[in-house]
């Protein structure tokens, strides 16, 4: 039964999608390669992100970030630099168990989209819509994460299920890289990497516990105190945001992302997907 709140809600105006009023093409070339798209994931103000497929069965996952202004500001070049960002992070990662082949010449109507990047559809679905997590699932996850932190890089975002995917074959995968970080040698890039890598690990912690694979490592891991901090800042802001989100009527209720009319999948009611 939808909420009567939920059922006023109205679609995003043009300023907060990330490719205003128009949609992920319809077909794209990547790889020599031609895919028409098959769904689209979530458009938000970041980013519209969409599943495709060729006529051979191959199918990509394509990321086309930001290029609609905001106001009279240009925005074009915020896309290219984040597809840019992730592609780097995927492209360093390339052949780790767990992270999806990376593409950056993405193309539509023969035009080379700079604000985008493509990578491996992954078959599976997203952490937060498994209800029977696979046993030592968990530990692959760390053991992911050590091959990312063994390169300096932290994943970050790891506290949203939805950047986790439960693959088909029992094995994790990270899709998701905009706000990855990659911290430098030397003493304060190691106070960085240090805190980020108990970050990625508290929140893998969270997660066992959500679904039930409590290790004695995960019962014994504690909130890094700075994150305290961090939400003392962040949980005011996202209040407001959401509260705003609401009065433009975008979202309903306490303005949860799951409210709006177009969800992105990973929120969305596994039955709805």
């Amino acid at each position: 039964m939808i909420d009567k709140n939920e059922s006023q809600v109205r679609p995003r105006p043009k300023t907060l999608r990330a490719l205003g009023m128009s949609e992920p093409p319809l077909t794209v070339t990547v790889d020599n390669c031609m895919f028409e798209r098959v769904s689209v994931f979530k458009h938000d103000s970041w980013a519209a992100t969409a599943h495709y497929a060729s006529e051979s069965g191959r199918q990509l996952v394509c990321k086309f970030n930001r290029t609609e202004s905001i106001g009279p500001i240009p925005m074009r070049w915020l896309g290219r630099f984040l597809a840019h960002r992730e592609h780097d992070f995927l492209n360093q990662l390339r052949g780790v168990a767990g992270i999806p082949n990376a593409y950056r010449d993405v193309r539509a109507s023969g035009k080379i989209e700079s604000n985008a990047v493509a990578h491996d559809f992954v078959v599976g679905g997203p952490l937060s819509l498994c209800d029977n997590v696979p046993l030592g699932f968990f530990d692959r996850v760390e053991a992911l994460l050590a091959e990312l932190h063994g390169r300096r890089i932290a994943y970050v975002d790891l506290h949203k299920q939805e950047n986790v995917i439960v693959g088909d074959d029992g094995l994790p995968y990270l899709i998701d890289f905009q706000v990855s970080i990659q911290c430098s040698r030397g003493f304060l890039g190691g106070i960085l990497m240090s805190a980020l890598r108990d970050l990625d690990l508290f929140n893998v912690a969270k997660h066992r516990r959500i679904h039930g694979q409590n290790s004695s490592q995960s019962l014994e891991c504690k909130i890094p105190w700075w994150l305290n901090v961090h939400r003392a800042v962040a949980v005011p802001f996202r209040t407001l945001r959401r509260n705003l989100l609401v009065l433009l009527r975008v979202r309903a209720g306490g303005g949860r992302s799951s409210t709006e009319v177009m969800p992105e999948i990973g929120l969305r009611r596994a039955e709805a997907v």
